[in-house]
């Protein structure tokens, strides 16, 4: 009797370990699903997304599969939801994430991959307020006009804008805020006169230098994009090799785009600090 149930409890502690591996074999043969912040219309942001996203499945050893959502809102809720596994966040997104409040997503559970470097080659940049020359806009005295963003979760949005304006003695109840989507929109009104002051990206205002955009004000370095995963949702090993992801060859990630395809290097939680300090500023 004895043997019989030696041999049973054999027979269940197997069935376990099979059961076990069996299901670890399934959810890495799942494919992972990774979402961005929109970079246009569906179609354009997936075409932008492509390269990366086929990328991701050859350097990970898994399956990815993009999932187009339009806006940061939507991003952060896939995330914390568990609907999404892997995304590329903006650094204002990625410390609503894990910052303190109540949608805030553990920490434990996100897991930084890497920083993207900027077109110039540094894995930071800058946001700025811009006028047209014509109109003559002083920066302390801009109270009432009208200021055109990307999105409320841009980093070069209200974050960065509020405190560029504080610093000038303006208070961010004493302007309109506009939010155009994307930041050579922002950028146009500004030239098109359809807003005396515009917050956007130091480079894509650059762009836009020839068309007569001043920059009146600049933050200090922040932090680029950054891709991260739902640690509870990814396997290990996939982890480690995509944590392997600033390692990546240049003839792999020049693929990548005009927004992506400069390289990468290692994210750590403390390059957030000085968006965290924004955060700060803004509260009562």
């Amino acid at each position: 009797m004895a043997k019989y149930f030696k041999c049973v409890l054999l027979g269940l502690a197997g069935m376990v370990f099979w059961g076990s591996v069996h299901g670890q074999t399934l959810a890495a043969a799942l494919p992972l699903r990774f979402s961005a912040i929109a970079l246009g219309d569906a179609e354009a942001t997936v075409r932008e997304f492509e390269p990366l996203t086929r990328s991701l499945s050859r350097l990970g050893s898994r399956p990815v599969e993009f999932v187009y959502l339009n806006r940061h809102e939507k991003v952060l809720d896939a995330l914390r939801e568990g609907r999404i596994e892997l995304a590329v966040l903006g650094a204002l997104p990625y410390a609503e994430l894990v910052g303190p409040g109540p949608e805030q997503m553990p920490p434990s559970s996100v897991r930084l991959l890497a920083r993207f470097k900027e077109a110039n080659g540094e894995a930071a940049y800058r946001c700025v307020l811009v006028a047209f020359p014509d109109d003559q806009v002083v920066l302390s005295r801009a109270h009432g006009s009208m200021l055109a963003m990307p999105n409320r979760l841009s980093t070069c949005g209200p974050l960065s804008a509020g405190n560029m304006l504080r610093a000038a003695g303006v208070a961010w109840e004493h302007i309109t805020p506009q939010y155009l989507g994307h930041q050579a929109d922002v950028a146009l009104a500004v030239v098109a006169g359809r807003a005396q002051l515009g917050a956007l990206k130091e480079s894509v205002a650059l762009q836009h230098a020839s068309l007569g955009l001043q920059v009146l004000a600049s933050t200090l370095p922040l932090p680029g994009f950054v891709l991260v995963a739902h640690a509870q949702r990814v396997d290990a090993a996939t982890l480690a090799k995509l944590a392997r992801l600033p390692d990546t060859r240049a003839a792999e990630y020049q693929q990548w785009g005009a927004n992506f395809g400069h390289g990468l290097v290692p994210a750590s939680d403390a390059d957030f600090a000085p968006v965290r300090a924004f955060i700060k500023t803004q509260q009562p």
